[in-house]
């Protein structure tokens, strides 16, 4: 099955400081953002993929048949919502990835797509290696399993007509998710978990991009 593949890349990078947004800063010479498009468009199995960006942007980028352009919204989940409107063709798989995670594994992504097509849905997650505690007011309120908990990683992939399902859902009800796996959850949808990799880190600050320039060959490995 090909998949049709969504990037976000509308935000501003509020942590990562700076006047232009991390997306679009180089990495080993090339923009953030290209090299996660470029990853994606060298994939066999990806039909389409759709990038939301600044409205601001539109008119300063290229749009092919393969990789489409669009506006992006205010959040993430707008931005979703936009590319998936505007995706052009019939797709039975979608991915959806942040346009910062340039180090994702091929064949973790392939994996993903084969169990989102049994179960439904599929994201990638590594193991929480920190004590993880609730706080509330202040105060320190429960400890969760540490076993219990992972940490969320992209591409997150479903078939399509979930994710256009849980999307309407949660635009209904007024709900902003932080990522599409837990929207599917919530909705009830069946979520399945694949082991993901330390290299598919997501650049979110100064020091993950020095880094990624560090080690860019040996995490650019497919």
């Amino acid at each position: 099955m090909t998949a049709l593949v969504i990037i976000p890349a509308a935000g501003f990078g509020a942590r990562f400081g700076g006047e232009i947004p991390k997306q679009f800063l180089p990495l080993a010479g090339t923009p953030i953002l290209l090299r996660t498009i470029e990853r994606f468009f060298n994939d066999e199995r990806v039909a389409q993929i759709v990038v939301a960006v600044a409205e601001t942007l539109l008119a300063n980028v290229k749009q092919t048949e393969r990789v489409r352009f669009v506006a992006g919204g205010a959040t993430r989940q707008e931005s979703v919502i936009r590319a998936l409107e505007s995706a052009e063709g019939d797709f039975e798989l979608v991915a959806v990835h942040d346009a910062v995670r340039p180090f994702f594994k091929t064949a973790t992504f392939h994996a993903l797509l084969d169990v989102a097509a049994e179960h439904g849905g599929a994201f990638p997650t590594v193991p929480v290696t920190d004590t993880i505690h609730v706080a509330r007011g202040g105060r320190l309120v429960s400890t969760p399993e540490r076993d219990q908990l992972v940490a969320a990683q992209t591409p997150q992939c479903f078939r399509i007509g979930i994710l256009h399902d849980v999307l309407d859902k949660a635009k209904r009800d007024g709900i902003d998710g932080t990522d599409e796996a837990g929207l599917a959850a919530r909705y009830g949808y069946e979520v399945r978990v694949v082991p993901g990799d330390a290299a598919n880190f997501k650049i979110t600050r100064p020091e993950d991009l020095a880094y990624a320039e560090a080690h860019f060959e040996e995490l650019s490995a497919p």
